[in-house]
């Protein structure tokens, strides 16, 4: 049989009711030219029954006969998948019919792109929809996962030649997070992006993997800074990750002591990032010098000590400031 262009790759276990409203939004799409491959993972609910009710030849059942586990479906998946991009999907969400056809586009007219994603939007009973707008600048996604995974696993599309010629796999010792090392892991060979535009509602509920394993998914994340920090030649333990992603996700009550601990990790970092340029080096150094200044300016928790805690740190000779952020700056600072 001839390859498809896309093969579109959905783990599943126990899905339950909403496993319809997810197939359907894949076989509607507006773009053909794919194989619907599915692993059933043990299901022990009638997922197996629902899939096999549909009667499309483009789907591709892998079926196991015990449950092996979220990891060994997905290596499972990239091992079988044929086509020349996988898009991920998950069971309980939606894909919009443009979807593929909109991804697809985007690797085809940028073939340095190896992995995307695109902007989602939280839905589920019992909460406020929210549309979540990812960053498509492929620098930016890499600052952001210092701290947080910047493309969502059910909006991915992979460059299959990159998983293949570099021998990618999800790696089971970063389990419930083995979607963000994985990102990691890929953008060391091909640049990322998100396409700017909604095209995958995702569903939450109680049965989340991110709601019922949150504290092992905190674990594990912190796991994949630090080995990106490791890259970066900063061996940075717990502690360390935990204060730069408070940082980094723009919280603003740091006490004195916390203060002077993230001004000499923020120095170490931009000095380690000078050296091994893990990201662009003016654009990084831009970032951490913006962001230490508006933490500076805008922290409550240390009063007048704010001004003289930006102007000692080295941090201040990469930001810019204006004469008026300058002169706002002082008088905030007296008055305090």
């Amino acid at each position: 049989m001839d390859a498809p262009r896309v093969s579109v790759f959905m783990p599943v276990y126990n899905a339950g009711e909403d496993l319809v409203a997810a197939m359907k939004s894949i076989l509607n799409q507006t773009f053909s030219d794919f194989e619907f491959l599915i692993v059933n993972d043990g299901s022990k609910d009638n997922s197996l029954e629902i899939i096999q009710s549909f009667d499309d030849k483009r789907i591709v059942l892998i079926n196991n006969e015990v449950n092996k586990g979220l990891i060994a479906s997905l290596n499972i998946g990239l091992e079988n998948c044929r086509g020349e991009f996988i898009v991920r999907m998950d069971q309980d969400d939606i894909s919009l019919p443009t979807r593929i056809e909109k991804q697809v586009k985007f690797m085809d007219e940028h073939p340095e792109y190896g992995l995307i994603g695109s902007w989602f939007e939280d839905f589920g009973e019992n909460i406020e929809s929210k549309l979540v707008k990812y960053s498509s600048d492929d620098t930016q996604i890499r600052i952001r996962h210092l701290y947080q995974t910047h493309i969502s696993h059910p909006t991915a599309v992979i460059r299959t030649s990159v998983i293949r010629k570099h021998q990618l796999r999800f790696d089971p010792e970063f389990v419930h997070g083995e979607d963000y090392e994985f990102w990691v892991k890929t953008s060391a060979f091909c640049k990322l992006s998100n396409v700017p535009e909604l095209l995958v509602l995702k569903r939450d509920h109680p049965r989340n993997i991110t709601n019922q394993f949150a504290s092992t998914m905190q674990a594990t994340c912190v796991k994949v800074k630090q080995k990106q920090f490791h890259q970066m030649g900063l061996d940075l333990n717990t502690d360390d990750v935990n204060l730069y992603t408070r940082f980094a996700d723009s919280e603003w009550n740091f006490d004195s002591h916390e203060m002077k601990t993230l001004t000499h990790l923020l120095e170490r970092i931009q000095s380690a990032n000078e050296k091994s340029s893990f990201i662009p080096k003016d654009v990084y150094s831009q970032y951490l010098s913006s962001k230490f200044f508006h933490l500076c300016y805008n922290n409550k928790s240390i009063g007048k000590q704010g001004w003289e805690m930006f102007f000692a740190s080295s941090l201040s000779k990469k930001y810019k400031i204006s004469l008026s952020e300058k002169a706002k700056f002082r008088v905030k600072s007296i008055l305090a």
